[in-house]
């Protein structure tokens, strides 16, 4: 009895196993439908089986009935399960094939993506080497810029058309204009320029043009006061997103002496063949005036005639003086050198200069002591001293203040280099001085010129300074004169002591 129960139980128990495993293997392959099945079915036969089993009366089922549903079951279960395993193998190898087609579209696209990569690495490599390469030449542009720029011997700067002030300038602006990196930072273009060319600079900023241009030759100022004469060529462009022009100065001050300086030598070359031959000519015919007058006069004895005679002669006289100036001028007045003490050919002829001065006019002195003594005509001398007082008197026509001032002089060799016709050495100098009306620079400039006079033309001939000039030049000096308008003039003249100077003149 107790073994055909334990043999029911187990029986029972049987078929309750299979469909948790069934069930199992439904969710391995992937699919719950058939464990389900199997589930509800063998459960079926397990609830059967227990009641059968358990109950007394059996329920009218046949004992065999669960073991042949499990001997039909099962096989009809593994064929199931076989069909089913070979649906998911056959899924399976479809599934590896899509995942193989898959992953070779995948391969393909990253072979594409990647030579697609490569190609843009390649384009990347090759825009960055471009980059480079216009990086090292813009580099080299710079450099060469800079060089071109910062080393060239011609002042340049480039300045803000509006603002004028200094975006940029090389060494050679600094250099010659006297001021350092920062003070000419600070300056504009407008503080280079003088006063009376101010106007037209900033007239000509506001005409911009593309093309390089030489705008003028202009006066500009350099930080220790002086001026200097300058050709600026210009070209407008763009720096740093404002208008502005580049500027290049070329100081035309040494190029314009000398031009004015040849233009002077060759007026005087032409004035000095003139004169020279009109004067010697001239001398010569007014000697024979002079001579004849003379003799006519000491053998008339009309009373009449005596007057237009004495007339004649005067004049013929005064013909003569024009003469021997004009032959000054040329440098070929006759000379009488001989040892002068200035001092005392001024202290000579004091009282005669004070006469034709004046009372309006005073007369000073200021003669250095113990001078050295020059080798000059003293008749030659006392010309140039008479005719740079009466110049001086001319320029004092209400009074004033005269000076008469000697000095000695020691040159040397780097001040010798400064002044056109001088030599290192020992010089004396005669000072004039007056309180007049003073000269402007156009007037300096012309000073010493043949003819030149502010004076009307019947008041004066032009040749009272020109003949100074040519006199003082025969007596190997030179002449420095310095004037200011309503202030007054100084006029220097430099004799050199010895008689080398003299001599190479005769």
């Amino acid at each position: 009895m107790n073994y055909t129960l334990l043999h029911a139980v187990v029986v029972g128990l049987l078929p309750c196993l299979i469909p948790p495993y069934a069930f199992r293997l439904s969710r391995v392959f992937g699919t719950q439908r058939v464990g389900w099945v199997l589930f509800a079915v063998f459960s079926l036969l397990a609830v059967l089986q227990l009641v059968r089993a358990w109950h007394p009366m059996g329920l009218g089922l046949d004992p065999g009935l669960t073991l042949d549903l499990l001997n039909f079951l099962i096989p009809v279960l593994l064929l199931t399960g076989m069909v089913h395993i070979e649906t998911l193998f056959k899924e399976r190898l479809r599934l590896e094939k899509e995942e193989e087609r898959l992953r070779a579209g995948l391969e393909l696209q990253v072979k594409e993506r990647t030579a697609d990569l490569d190609r843009a690495n390649e384009e990347l490599r090759h825009e960055i080497a471009l980059r480079k390469q216009g990086e090292a030449e813009l580099r080299t542009s710079k450099e060469q810029y800079r060089f071109l720029f910062d080393e060239n011997p011609q002042p340049m700067w480039i300045y803000d058309l509006q603002s004028f002030e200094f975006l940029a300038f090389n060494r050679a602006a600094l250099r010659h204009y006297g001021y350092n990196s920062e003070e000419f930072r600070a300056l504009t273009a407008r503080d280079l320029y003088c006063a009376a060319d101010l106007d037209a600079f900033v007239a000509d900023s506001a005409r911009t043009s593309s093309e390089v241009q030489r705008r003028a030759v202009c006066r500009h100022c350099k930080k220790d006061g002086s001026h200097v004469e300058v050709e600026i060529i210009a070209q407008d462009l763009v720096h740093a997103g404002c208008a502005a022009r580049l500027v290049l100065a070329h100081d035309v001050t040494a190029q314009r002496h000398l031009q004015k300086q040849l233009l002077v030598s060759q007026k005087a070359e032409l004035t000095a063949q003139l004169a020279g031959g009109v004067a010697d000519n001239f001398d010569k015919l007014i000697t024979i005036i002079e001579e004849e007058a003379s003799d006519i006069l000491k053998k008339c004895q009309d009373p009449n005639a005596i007057g237009p005679l004495k007339r004649i002669a005067a004049t013929a006289g005064g013909a003569s003086g024009l003469t021997h100036q004009l032959l000054a001028l040329v440098r070929r007045h006759p000379m009488k050198p001989q040892p002068l003490d200035l001092n005392e050919l001024i202290e000579k002829q004091c009282r005669t200069l004070a006469r034709l001065l004046g009372s309006k006019i005073s007369l000073e002195k200021k003669c250095g002591a113990k001078l050295p003594s020059i080798l000059a005509d003293p008749a030659l001398v006392e010309q140039i001293l008479r005719n740079l007082v009466l110049n001086a008197q001319d320029a004092m026509p209400n009074g004033g203040s005269l000076t008469l001032g000697t000095a000695a002089v020691r040159l040397e060799e780097a001040e010798a280099r400064r002044q056109e016709g001088s030599r290192p050495g020992t010089y004396v100098s005669l000072v004039v001085s007056d309180t007049g009306c003073g000269m402007t620079p156009e007037v300096q400039s012309r000073l010493f010129e043949p003819f030149f006079t502010t004076k009307s033309a019947n008041k004066a001939t032009g040749l009272g300074l020109a003949t100074v000039h040519g006199l003082v030049k025969q007596h190997s000096g030179w002449i420095e004169v310095s004037s200011e308008p309503g202030i007054g003039s100084r006029v220097a003249v430099f004799f050199p002591c010895g008689a080398a100077s003299v001599a190479a003149n005769q």
